[in-house]
């Protein structure tokens, strides 16, 4: 081999191998191993999309009620954001496997009474959740609060419908009552606190 030859495939492999090494040092931290349902304290439902919709941009959750409603979309991966902050909670990404999209208020300003949707992962703070556990007798239990990391004073919240099937999730006050308590739990297994 000549010498030529042999100097640019040296120089080719350096600069792959810098290349891998940015690409990798710029990639976000990848998913937790394994898939999860996201289970309301107060009547068990498992957040999902809207009518199991996973083409639109900006596609509403809900929260199922009724365990024969199997939806491809209350499969979701999640993601530590950073590590346990100073007052105890930590951030998080939720994202929708069956969407491939993110959990998120409607718009960049949450607000009361604002729906929750999913739309495409970027990464930016809009996405992120700040969980802070429900305390009973001074210990933390399973049991937590999502709310937005741009306004924790909001949390994610179910509005129940009385058919028994499904409800709609808004933005409310953040405070520890059944309605505003969630828990990852392994997709499709049961469990139990």
């Amino acid at each position: 081999m000549s010498r030529l030859r042999r100097t640019v495939i040296a120089a080719s492999t350096a600069v792959l191998t810098v290349s891998g090494l940015v690409a990798a040092s710029t990639a976000p931290a990848s998913a937790e191993p394994g898939s999860f349902d996201l289970i309301n304290k107060k009547d068990g439902s498992r957040l999902a999309l809207l009518d199991n919709n996973t083409a639109a941009e900006g596609a509403f959750a809900n929260s199922l009620r009724d365990p024969n409603w199997k939806y491809s979309t209350e499969e979701w991966t999640s993601q530590a954001v950073g590590g346990r902050l100073p007052d105890g909670t930590h951030d998080r990404v939720l994202r929708n496997v069956a969407a491939n999209k993110c959990l998120q208020p409607l718009t960049g300003s949450p607000a009361r009474g604002m729906r929750v949707v999913v739309k495409t992962c970027n990464g930016s703070e809009i996405q992120k959740w700040n969980l802070q556990a429900e305390t009973v007798s001074g210990t933390d239990s399973p049991w937590q609060i999502w709310r937005p990391v741009v306004d924790k004073s909001l949390a994610l919240t179910i509005d129940t419908y009385g058919n028994g099937s499904w409800n709609t999730l808004y933005l409310d006050t953040s405070y520890p009552s059944s309605d505003r308590l969630w828990a990852l739990r392994p997709n499709d297994q049961p469990w139990r606190y």
